[in-house]
């Protein structure tokens, strides 16, 4: 007897719920998945080559990368529109179907915010510095567009060492902060739309 009235309960139960217990419950928009991380198998890693061991070759820069639920072109809108917002100093731009290329000019505080000094840290004087930023963005599938942004700094000031020869910029490797500001921004514009 107390086995047909669990029985009765349970399919009583599964009948009201609306479907099989196989089935997950569809999640509302709100709560899926607005970015997700790319899977590491897929990410972009530049080729690798042995360079000579005598010559100076600036690092590649790391990629951040993740995917956004949406359209590619939704995507690379919202950030050609939040570059302007934020009035930054931007030139050289380069667009392409999957990508956008730009400079952002950075005073001394943004470029010290964004670069990792390494072995200049103390014998430069910085006064400014520019970004080239590269927006890679591909639709992944239906739902989600594969986002990978990139940048590269140079930084502008003056020796402390008198003696060395004068130039007018140094390389400088991001510490991903930019990169990272960026993809903090689109997932904000995407939590808004939802």
């Amino acid at each position: 007897m107390h086995n047909s009235v669990l029985i009765a309960v349970l399919v009583l139960g599964w009948f009201q719920a609306g479907g099989s217990a196989q089935e997950p419950a569809e999640k509302p928009a709100t709560e899926a998945a607005l970015t997700r991380a790319c899977p590491a198998s897929t990410a972009s890693r530049p080729p690798k080559t042995k360079p000579h061991p005598k010559a100076a070759h600036p690092k590649e820069p790391v990629s951040i990368c993740v995917e956004a639920k949406g359209s590619a072109m939704d995507v690379q809108d919202f950030f050609e529109s939040y570059a302007r917002r934020q009035r930054w100093r931007i030139a050289d731009e380069r667009y392409a179907e999957d990508s956008w290329i730009f400079s952002r000019y950075l005073d001394k505080d943004e470029l010290l915010q964004y670069a990792k000094e390494g072995t200049l840290a103390g014998r430069v004087h910085w006064s400014e510095g520019k970004a080239v930023i590269q927006i890679i963005v591909r639709q992944q599938d239906a739902d989600y567009a594969r986002v990978e942004i990139s940048a590269r700094l140079q930084g502008g000031g003056e020796s402390v060492d008198r003696f060395a020869p004068p130039r007018e910029s140094w390389d400088l490797d991001s510490n991903g902060a930019l990169e990272k500001e960026l993809i903090a921004a689109l997932e904000a514009h995407l939590k808004s739309l939802h």
